[in-house]
């Protein structure tokens, strides 16, 4: 007697082999999908969640990788599988940003004398190189993580890498560095290695100048004086200083200057009277308690100018404060062929002291100059091209000041890029690496506590009663 095929088998082996299929097509197109997916660039696929933006390339990195005209390779010594996640996230930014800049990391167990060609032999793992042709630059890992010390037991810990590696390929594309002297003879204050090393990052070179050993030389392209003690020597020095200030001036030189009301420079105040610059007598205070820090009213914070000749507040953060104490005015008086206009100003309820550091009260009195006034202006020659920057602060370069007000190293940074012609949009902020914490008041955490401990719960119990009578209930 002959059977008949089993009718069920054959429904269980068509259903088993669509589901087979079904499976090979959903693997081939999760294939598929992973290998599109990996196609696209990280910039499309990764989002950065980090409070401070660590894993995001800042507008002005991104700009200059953008513009850059020459090839700009990144070398990250590193062994294989010790990389630092921050580190090649934020290389894969760079070469994203820009067609000339790439990077590759090399391992030193597997080429140990890769770094010496480029003098880094000393260097700790994790640096990188950074090769422009004919220029290179090597950035220690040991200075990509910095502390913060906000007292002697509590700091944090920042990120600088974006910094130092837009300021290094800035450095090595933008050509032939700037030269600034300092004056050194005249009791200035020294410049601060925070100052120095931004300046750097500019492409401006320093080195000290002694005027009663010579002239200004000719290679200055900007002459920083900070805050002199003595006077500039004039004719009936056996060096005449002012003759070679105002010839260098004369044949378009630049000057950064910045003094104090406490000391008296008359030789050097009849230079800028040629650019129409002039003190105002005694020491700037606020009216605006919003205009100054802390309520010590003599600790000012200026609003930012709207220059319209002058490039030195280009691009400055206008959220970001500057700081100046114990500042005195700047007058700006009509003279030919000169035009000037104010940097930092003062509010209108702003007062000059006239008794200047011998002042007993800072409530304003009779006598007293009203404001506002300007704290800092720019001043150019038009004839001879030679352009001043006058503030009437000594305190501005402070390394301790710019922990809590970094405004103040990017304004003075920003005005000596201007007067060099450098670009001041490469001085980048450290990154936090924490977020701050979230503090929740006691009676907040309290009700939250008692929401999800037992509220919840009991509310999720009641929810699954009542449906378990329903069922039993059908």
């Amino acid at each position: 007697m002959k059977r008949n095929p089993d009718p069920a088998g054959g429904r269980i082996f068509r259903s088993g082999l669509y589901a087979t299929a079904t499976l090979a097509a959903a693997v081939a197109l999760a294939v598929l999908l992973n290998l599109l997916i990996q196609a696209v660039p990280a910039r499309y696929t990764e989002f950065d969640l980090s409070a401070g933006g660590l894993y995001t390339l800042g507008e002005s990195s991104a700009q200059l990788a953008e513009s850059l005209a020459q090839d700009v390779t990144i070398y990250y010594l590193c062994e294989t599988g010790a990389e630092d996640a921050i580190i090649t996230g934020l290389l894969d930014q760079y070469e994203a940003a820009g067609p000339h800049i790439r990077w590759q990391q090399v391992d030193p167990a597997l080429h140990p004398t890769f770094a010496a060609q480029y003098g880094a032999e000393t260097v700790s793992t994790g640096s990188l190189i950074v090769d422009a042709g004919q220029r290179s630059a090597v950035l220690d890992a040991a200075g990509f993580y910095v502390y913060d010390y906000a007292d002697a037991y509590n700091y944090s810990v920042r990120f600088d890498g974006e910094g130092q590696i837009s300021a290094a390929i800035y450095r090595l594309t933008s050509g032939e560095p700037s030269r600034a002297y300092y004056s050194t003879n005249h009791g200035e204050k020294e410049l601060s290695s925070d100052l120095t090393a931004a300046l750097e990052a500019q492409n401006i070179e320093l080195e000290a100048l002694n005027l009663l050993a010579g002239p200004v030389p000719e290679d200055c392209d900007l002459l920083i004086v900070n805050c002199p003690a003595a006077d500039f020597a004039g004719a009936e020095g056996a060096v005449d200083e002012t003759a070679f200030l105002q010839e260098y001036l004369d044949a378009g030189g630049k000057l950064l200057l910045t003094t104090d009301a406490y000391y008296a420079t008359p030789n050097l105040d009849a230079v800028l009277a040629g650019f129409g610059l002039a003190r105002v007598e005694g020491l700037v205070v606020e009216g605006d308690a919003n205009h100054s820090l802390y309520g010590y009213s003599y600790y000012l914070l200026p609003d930012l100018a709207a220059p319209a000749y002058s490039s030195a507040l280009a691009g400055l953060d206008d959220g970001t404060p500057v700081l100046l104490q114990m500042a005195q005015g700047i007058r700006i008086e009509a003279a030919e062929g000169v035009t000037a206009e104010p940097l930092l100003v003062s509010s209108a309820a702003a007062y000059s002291k006239t008794a200047g550091y011998e002042m007993t009260v800072v409530e304003k009195e009779e006598g007293d100059l009203d404001g506002p006034f300007d704290l800092a202006v720019w001043a150019r020659q038009d004839a001879a091209g030679a352009e001043v920057i006058w503030v009437g602060c000594s305190n501005m370069d402070d390394s301790l000041l710019y922990r809590s007000v970094p405004g103040n190293r990017d304004f003075l940074v920003g005005c000596a890029a201007s007067l060099t012609g450098q670009s001041s949009g490469v001085l980048i902020a450290s990154k936090a690496l924490e977020a701050d914490q979230l503090l929740i008041p006691a009676r907040t955490a309290a009700a939250v506590g008692l929401v999800f401990l037992a509220a919840l719960p009991l509310g999720l119990l009641a929810a699954g009663a009542v449906v378990t009578v329903r069922r039993r209930r059908r």
